[in-house]
């Protein structure tokens, strides 16, 4: 596996660390934490560790692509120029929506899986691939609810999206583990309605348990199920970069890095049985 598609995400309490380290990893850069800055440190410090960085993938939160009404265009604008200044490698954000009746909510909502769900995000996805003039990759986000008017699996709801959109997949493992213990589903199975062929990038992290629900909380190791559910979907498609998120502030940028090459060897391991 090569070195230059196992990265990690960028986060600011290891900007020091990273300025110091001699060979820099593949990164993931959060679009919210640097949108429409100008200048200042954030913006600094994240160019100077870009430039030696073996690739560069860009990630929102805040695109609210399945909300209602049209795509904001502060945002897109914001968007574009942190597009022209880093050129990533993927631009990505959650197939969700994070606002309502003008109000936001600050959570990745998950969409109600129907028709006339896919026509509408098809049609923003399209209008703005269109405007940036690039792909960009939607990503599945855990659930902790469902609606009744659910009438297409997940996977099966990404891949049409994205075969009609043209856009691409960014595949959560850990999501799809997550959503799929807390409704009871195989999520072996549920990863294998994924095209993977569609699939530009991958996420995997850690998850917290609260009674018996599982939460996409970012701020524990990759569980063993999810390196293992990460290995079966690189055994079928080995060229996909995989991207470690951890949002514990506490956590130092050394115990992360090993963390990724002990996950690298395991998924190898696996791999060769």
């Amino acid at each position: 596996m090569h070195d230059n598609l196992w990265g990690l995400g960028l986060r600011p309490s290891h900007f020091s660390s990273y300025s110091a380290l001699e060979n820099v990893p593949p990164l993931e850069i959060m679009t919210d934490n640097l949108l429409h800055h100008r200048g200042g440190p954030a913006l600094h410090h994240t160019l100077k560790i870009a430039s030696r960085a073996r690739g560069i993938f860009l990630h929102g939160i805040g695109l609210n692509i399945g909300g209602e009404g049209s795509l904001s265009p502060d945002y897109k604008n914001g968007l574009r120029e942190l597009v022209n200044l880093f050129n990533p490698q993927v631009i990505s954000d959650h197939l969700c929506f994070t606002q309502s009746g003008g109000r936001q909510s600050y959570e990745l909502l998950p969409l109600m899986r129907t028709d006339a769900m896919i026509d509408h995000v098809v049609s923003k996805t399209d209008e703005l691939q269109q405007f940036l003039g690039r792909q960009i990759c939607l990503e599945n986000v855990s659930a902790y609810v469902s609606y009744k008017d659910d009438a297409i699996p997940e996977g099966e709801f990404l891949n049409t999206i994205a075969r009609r959109a043209g856009c691409g997949i960014l595949l959560d493992v850990n999501n799809v583990f997550v959503s799929s213990r807390n409704f009871s589903l195989d999520p072996q199975a549920e990863l294998e309605r994924y095209d993977l062929s569609l699939v530009r990038q991958i996420h995997v992290a850690g998850h917290s348990i609260r009674d018996d629900f599982l939460f996409d909380t970012h701020d524990a190791p990759v569980c063993a199920e999810v390196w293992n559910l990460l290995a079966g979907v690189l055994s079928r498609n080995s060229g996909i970069p995989v991207i470690l998120e951890n949002d514990d502030d506490s956590i130092p940028l050394e115990s992360l890095l090993e963390e990724l090459a002990r996950g690298k060897v395991a998924c190898a391991k696996v791999q060769k049985n």
